[in-house]
């Protein structure tokens, strides 16, 4: 039998050992091993029974290893660091390294390559204290080919961030109402009783820093060199100024640091409590500002393992800032930024120079706002500059002690420049709530022509003339209500609504109009028949057995017959009747009445003459057909009913109030979404339509409602397809959603479908009544308006079939996120691994209760909740 037997051996530390926050040194200190006795002979069994290789489970000997810790200090919020060395290579063992309640096991690290001055081999033990107090390190196991290691428990005490009497944090704004761009001073004060000598590793980062809409502006320091510390501040190294307490004791006294915030949103910011912390030595051992340097002191440093320190804190209350956006202007000038106080001084060289010369021109500009928080607007938009001088916009920035100053170019271009003019700046006083025109003092100049020339044209520079450019942030202004634009709505609404009827119309008018056209046509062109037409209506509208009757009797039988009435006897009668197959009967009644009327009026006889039977002798009778009017059609429709007049008002009320607001706030999303409801219920009855529903999505877009104000803007377009700005106001409210889901969409299918058919039921009736014109003119001209006509119609016919194939009811998201599903049910899985978002579109194909069969832009299909989401027609 074979007795293994392993003897401790003591190994020398032959360095201290470091290691901080998951850091692991190149060159490590051995630390010594404890090897126990796995197997005596005395443990050994009388009789040995033989195992084949292959079947043998191998037992390693255990050897048991101490973990030492890489620093003195441990606390639950940063990572620990334990090591162990053998003297041959290890490997972690599987299900041998295990967290417990008392810590966390982050990462084991096991090294192949021994340590180049200890020989030793290494593993690094990264973890994280789950409490303070006692904590227990557990068990852990490595193995090598020929033992299995493990480490001894270790207990050792985790302690905890303490909150320190000794000191205080201030963060003191010098006001806590400013405007959008207006820069505001925060003050930061840091009193510490401490011994400096004992402090390290200071950690100061306000919340702040990382907010986009905050810029934070450190001014350099002015004063006294001597009262300078740097100070790690938001990731950033800063000159502080320090004054020391009046004792002359080891204290780090005051710290004080200007800061400048400038908001570029409006609203209402709260600037979280600010918290201090940083390392107190048990053992005052660090050399504070030693060699006088700003960034050379123990703040910036970090404590070393070997080290016994406290972590003590100090906080500042939150603040909470009110930013205003900025007031109205209409002063006619541009806003240059800048807020009062503030002071300009110009100066210029050299004051004598030919056209075409560079001179040099230099602003000082003092103010409350730091360097870097100054801007000027482009200097060649001065009225006094603008086309006398070539301006170079890039400006050359200079720090000063109150400011900034700007530095630029200018060219004259006329001899007739006798000063540089006075500079205009618009600022804003924050103290009257208004803005404030500041000027400079101008400059003499003497301006000499160069090689005869006294003029040069400010368009000869490339460039140097402003180009307008399209803004497509934003939107348009609500609209007002237009009685045209009523009537049009009314119109295009009756059409459309009416639309089979507008067509039935058109060849019904024909059928019926087109005698009426034909007996026209004749009547123009045929001079008999419009004499003989003319005597019948004369007879039929004269009264029964009256002489009137009689004598336009003989008018019509005259005109028939082409001679003159006053001529017209009885052989004339008798013969005319005759020609026509007249009965008998017909013509002695004629001669009857002819020899009556002659007897009355040539002889003192008054006999009765009877006309009675002169209509069945007229055999012609004309047919008049009836007019279809459409009057009273369209009056029923322009008396739809009327709604309170207060509504509209009402609504736009309720928008100005909003505007009135601070931006932002919930007082004005809670106005603008009032008003847009007002907005809707004008449109809802038919009020304006158009308008309202216009300024119902402007109102939702204000209220950062994305998703209602697209639908408004569509529910828009069916009654304004054509309003530029209403095609913007949608890109600008599309441009807002998160998601990117591109569109295809040929153009014609953005037309509504109420104004195809209205379109199709005008070119219908004007088809048919140019071919009414055709009908009486036959003219050339009238033809080929006719065929324009069919050619227009057949043209618009197809893309109204083709778009209502294709109508369909769109939707948009209203919720911030909608998670799509597989199914119509929220057992169904996700159909994207993100959510859609307010403002998302789609195409509603099916509908089963609550949820919706939806297809986007792109043509990918999903379900989704109905009650998220609000549809229109297209």
């Amino acid at each position: 039998m074979r007795i293994w037997l392993y003897i401790l051996l003591p190994l020398l530390l032959e360095q201290s050992l470091y290691a901080q926050e998951g850091e692991f040194p190149t060159e490590m200190p051995l630390p010594s091993g404890d090897l126990v006795d796995v197997g005596t002979k005395a443990d050994a069994p009388d009789t040995i029974e033989t195992v084949p290789a292959d079947e043998a489970e191998v037992v390693l000997p255990v050897a048991y290893v101490t973990a030492e810790l890489s620093s003195k200090t441990r606390f639950t919020d940063r990572v620990a660091n334990a090591v162990v060395w053998f003297d041959e290579p290890v490997e972690e063992a599987e299900d041998g390294i295990s967290g417990s309640n008392d810590v966390s096991i982050l990462e084991v690290n096991t090294f192949d390559e021994p340590n180049s001055k200890t020989g030793k081999y290494a593993a690094v033990i990264r973890f994280l204290p789950r409490k303070t107090g006692s904590v227990t390190l557990p068990e852990l196991s490595f193995k090598s080919e020929t033992t299995d290691y493990r480490t001894h428990p270790i207990n050792f005490k985790v302690s905890q961030p303490i909150r320190s009497e000794n000191m205080s944090l201030t963060l003191t704004p010098v006001k806590q109402r400013v405007y959008t761009g207006e820069p505001v001073k925060l003050s930061l004060a840091w009193e510490c009783t401490v011994n400096a000598a004992e402090l390290k590793s200071l950690r100061l980062y306000p919340d702040f820093f990382n907010n986009s809409s905050i810029e934070v502006i450190i001014p350099r320091n002015t004063d006294d060199e001597k009262t300078h510390v740097g100070l790690p501040l938001g990731g950033r190294r800063v000159i502080a100024t320090r004054t020391l307490p009046e004792e002359k004791s080891k204290a780090l006294g005051t710290v004080e640091l200007p800061l400048y915030l400038r908001f570029t949103e409006p609203g209402i910011y709260t600037l979280p409590e600010t918290r201090l912390e940083c390392v107190r030595l048990d053992k005052a051992g660090s050399d504070f500002a030693r060699y006088a340097a700003h960034f050379n002191n123990a703040l910036f440093e970090s404590v070393e393992a070997d080290q016994s320190y406290t972590r003590i804190y100090t906080t500042a209350p939150a603040i909470e800032i009110e930013v205003l956006p900025l007031p109205a202007n209409n002063s006619g000038i541009e806003y240059s930024g800048l807020v009062a106080p503030i002071d300009f001084e110009v100066t210029a060289q050299p004051t004598e120079i030919e056209i075409g010369q560079l001179l040099e021109m230099e602003i000082k500009v003092s103010g409350n706002a730091p360097h870097g928080m100054i801007e000027l607007p482009l200097l060649s938009h001065q009225n006094g500059l603008r086309e006398r001088f070539l301006v170079d916009n890039d400006l050359g920035r200079i720090w000063h002690k109150e400011g900034t100053s700007f530095r630029t170019r200018l060219r004259p271009l006329s001899t007739t420049i006798q000063a540089l003019p006075s500079l205009h700046f618009l600022v804003l006083n924050p103290d009257n709530d208004a803005y404030e025109i500041r000027s400079t003092k101008a400059i003499a100049l003497k301006t000499l022509s160069s090689e005869g020339q006294d003029f040069i044209p400010l368009k000869n520079f490339k460039g140097a003339a402003i180009t307008l450019t399209n803004q497509p942030e934003g939107i348009w202004h609500n609209l007002k209500a237009n009685r045209m634009n009523d009537l049009l709505n009314t119109l295009f609404d009756l059409l459309s609504r009416n639309f089979w009827l507008c067509l039935v119309l058109g060849p019904m008018a024909f059928l019926c109009i087109v005698p009426i056209v034909k007996e026209r046509r004749r009547r123009a062109n045929d001079r008999n028949y419009r004499l003989r037409a003319d005597a019948y209506k004369r007879f039929k509208r004269a009264t029964n057995d009256s002489p009137e009757k009689w004598s336009t009797f003989l008018d019509f039988m005259a005109a028939h017959f082409e001679c003159s009435g006053k001529a017209w006897t009885l052989s004339d009668s008798v013969e005319a009747l005759r020609s026509v197959n007249a009965s008998d009967a017909d013509i002695a009644h004629i001669s009857s009445i002819h020899k009556a009327a002659d007897a009355r009026d040539f002889s003192s006889s008054s006999n009765d003459v009877e006309f009675a039977q002169l209509d069945s002798v007229a055999r012609q009778v004309l047919k008049g057909i009836g007019k279809l009017s459409i009057v009273l059609l369209l009056a029923s429709q322009l008396l739809t009913p009327e709604v309170q007049a207060s509504d509209w008002s009402e609504a736009e009320q309720l928008f100005t109030q909003a505007q009135g607001e601070t931006a932002g706030s919930n007082a004005a999303n809670a106005l603008y979404q009032q008003a847009a409801l007002k907005f809707q219920s004008e449109a809802a009855v038919e009020k304006h339509p158009g308008e309202s529903w216009v300024n119902a999505g402007n109102a939702w877009f204000q209220a950062d409602a994305i998703g209602r104000a697209i639908a408004a803007y569509q529910n828009a377009l069916n009654y304004r397809p054509f309003d530029p700005k209403l095609s913007e106001n949608l890109a600008a409210a599309r441009a807002m959603t998160l998601n990117d889901i591109p569109e295809a969409q040929k153009w014609w299918q953005c037309l509504p479908t109420r104004w195809l058919k209205a379109v199709v039921a005008i070119i219908s009736l004007l088809f048919w009544a140019s071919l009414l014109l055709t009908v009486r003119y036959r003219s050339r001209r009238t033809v080929i308006a006719s065929a324009l006509c069919a050619i227009c119609l057949l043209t618009v016919s197809i893309f109204l079939l083709q778009k209502t194939r294709t109508s369909h009811t769109a939707g948009v998201v209203i919720v911030d996120a909608l998670y799509a599903k597989k199914g119509p049910n929220h057992s169904y899985a996700n159909t994207f691994n993100e959510p859609l978002h307010d403002g998302a579109e789609f195409v509603v194909i099916e509908q089963q209760d609550d949820w919706s069969f939806v297809e986007l832009s792109d043509g990918r299909q999903c379900w989704i909740l109905s009650s998220q989401t609000t549809t229109f027609s297209q």
